[in-house]
């Protein structure tokens, strides 16, 4: 090989070890993306299994059992001792509203009154003007209620009325409304949630194996750039080797 042909082919070498450091860069960047992407996949994990909801003690002829409440059932355990008071964000200005919580009443519109009997049921100002004198004495009228359609988790109204924009009001001893704390209501407990605690495993497996594969397959493709790199080094260096002779052979020529 003569000087002219081991001087470009050196450069060349020189060009695909620099092309190699760059790929063995940008794949070194993306495991640390990885790892990032692992601790959030934990830490998710972590407070799903973790979260907390409130449960209303009930007890009926069969016993007393735990509840946790949400919009579809709180208005029912809690008929005629409890409702939900809603806040109207954090301006002073605004008064609090009363809020009688209950499932989507078929038939009724919005800003007119819903009508409930002592059994929890709830009908419309409609379904109401339809009845007798005597099926209308068994209901009361609710003027501030408001359905939510279910859409107020287990979760976020523990968080609701834990960070204060809504809160438990109940019936004292004299018959007064007054807002009920958790800590001095032995009706209500807070602890940990678990009917989410299978699907996060699972959601948590998932995600870490998918993100393992990933690993795996960028250290095998690590792996082969730093072979490629190994047998560059020693290309380069047979190259020089070449180049060094032949400076000396043409030098000894020339002296």
């Amino acid at each position: 090989m003569g000087l002219a042909a081991s001087q470009a082919r050196l450069l060349l070498l020189t060009a695909r070890k620099s092309d190699l450091e760059y790929r063995a860069q940008c794949i070194t960047n993306t495991e640390m993306i990885l790892a990032m992407q692992t601790e959030t996949v934990a830490r998710k994990y972590s407070e799903a299994i973790s979260n907390t909801c409130i449960f209303y003690t009930k007890a009926d002829a069969t016993g007393t059992t735990q509840e946790a409440i949400n919009l579809a059932n709180f208005a029912i355990t809690t008929v005629g001792a409890y409702r939900l008071k809603m806040l109207h964000g954090n301006d002073p200005k605004k008064e609090e509203s009363w809020y009688e919580l209950v499932p989507s009443v078929d038939g009724a519109n919005e800003g007119e009154p819903v009508y409930r009997n002592a059994l929890g049921t709830y009908i419309s100002k409609t379904a109401y003007d339809n009845l007798n004198e005597k099926a209308k004495n068994e209901y009361i009228e609710i003027e501030n209620w408001q359905a939510f359609d279910k859409n107020y988790s287990e979760l976020q109204l523990a968080e609701g009325i834990n960070n204060g924009t809504i809160r438990i009001y109940g019936l004292d001893e004299e018959g007064n409304w007054k807002h009920q704390s958790l800590s001095g209501n032995t009706k209500f407990t807070e602890s940990y949630y678990t009917d989410d605690d299978a699907a996060a495993e699972a959601e948590y497996k998932r995600e870490t194996a998918s993100i393992q594969v990933k690993e795996k397959r960028l250290q095998m493709e690590l792996n082969q750039i730093e072979a490629q790199q190994k047998a560059c080094d020693t290309e380069i260096d047979s190259v020089k080797k070449v180049m060094e002779k032949n400076i000396d052979r043409t030098f000894k020529i020339f002296s």
